[in-house]
C-alpha cells in the first residue's frame, strides 16, 4: 500500500470514529428539537442515543417500553461491526421481523435475507418458510429454540476445544522443560566422559614421554663415554709425540 493510500485509509478510519463519538454524545431526540443534550443511554431498536429525560419517556411509551437500552460507555465500547448491525430495512424503513429460510439457503451466512412486513408481501411472499423473530427468539413454548441449542453446543465444543488446546499446549512446554533437562545431563554426562579420556589419554602420552627420554637418555650418556673414552686416547697419542 503507498504512502498516499494509507494516509487516506486512516483518515477515513478516524473521521468515522469521530463521528461515532459525536454522535453518541448527545441525544439524538433532543437534537430533532436543535438541542444539544449529553446522551446517557443508547437503544438498538430505534438506534437513538437518549438523555436522562427523553430516556424515561422512552421507557413509558407504550410502542418502546420493552426496549432494551445500554449505557453510553458500553455503546462506545462495542466492536464497530456490532453498531452497524441494522434493525429497520432499508428499503422500507420498518422493523426487521421475519427470517426467510428460503433465501437464506441460497446466501451464505453473510448475505442471509432478513425482511420486514412489506418485504414478506413482496420478494418473500412465495417463500413458504418465513419465520418471526420474536417468536424465533422468545418461544411460546417456554423452551429454548434449537437454534440456541445449537449456539450454546458450539460454544460449549468451543470451549472444550480451547481448554484440550491449553492443555496440550502446556503438556509440551513441560515435555521441552524436561527434555532440556535430560539433554543438560546428558550432555553433562557425555563431557564427564570426554574429560576422564582426555584424562586417560594424557596420561598415557606422558608415560610413554617419559619412556622415550630415559630412553634416549641412556644411548646419548653411552656415546658420551664413548666419545670421551676416545678424547683420552688422542690426548695420550699427543704427550707421546
Amino acid at each position: 500500500m503507498s504512502i498516499k493510500a494509507s494516509y487516506l485509509t486512516s483518515t477515513k478510519k478516524l473521521i468515522t470514529v469521530m463521528a461515532t463519538n459525536e454522535k453518541a454524545s448527545f441525544c439524538d431526540v433532543c437534537q430533532t428539537r436543535d438541542l444539544n443534550k449529553s446522551a446517557e443511554e443508547y437503544c438498538h431498536q430505534c438506534e437513538q442515543t437518549l438523555c436522562l429525560e427523553c430516556r424515561d419517556h422512552h421507557k413509558a411509551s407504550k410502542l418502546s417500553k420493552s426496549h432494551q437500552t445500554i449505557s453510553i460507555e458500553k455503546y462506545r465500547k462495542l466492536p464497530s461491526f456490532i453498531k452497524e448491525i441494522k434493525h429497520n430495512c432499508e428499503e422500507h424503513d420498518c422493523v426487521l421481523e421475519f427470517f426467510c429460510k428460503y433465501h437464506d439457503s441460497l446466501c451464505c451466512k453473510l448475505c442471509c435475507k432478513l425482511c420486514c412486513k412489506l418485504c414478506l408481501l413482496s420478494s418473500h411472499k412465495e417463500c413458504k418458510e418465513t419465520i418471526f423473530i420474536e417468536d424465533f427468539r422468545t418461544p411460546s413454548s417456554g423452551h429454548q429454540p434449537a437454534a440456541l441449542d445449537n449456539i450454546e453446543k458450539v460454544v460449549q465444543d468451543l470451549e472444550s476445544n480451547i481448554c484440550s488446546a491449553l492443555k496440550d499446549r502446556n503438556r509440551n512446554l513441560n515435555e521441552l522443560r524436561d527434555k532440556k533437562t535430560v539433554i543438560r545431563e546428558q550432555i553433562k554426562e557425555k563431557r564427564e566422559e570426554i574429560n576422564t579420556l582426555l584424562d586417560n589419554l594424557e596420561g598415557e602420552l606422558l608415560e610413554k614421554a617419559s619412556a622415550m627420554e630415559t630412553e634416549y637418555c641412556r644411548k646419548i650418556e653411552v656415546v658420551i663415554e664413548k666419545l670421551e673414552d676416545e678424547k683420552k686416547k688422542v690426548d695420550e697419542i699427543k704427550k707421546r709425540y
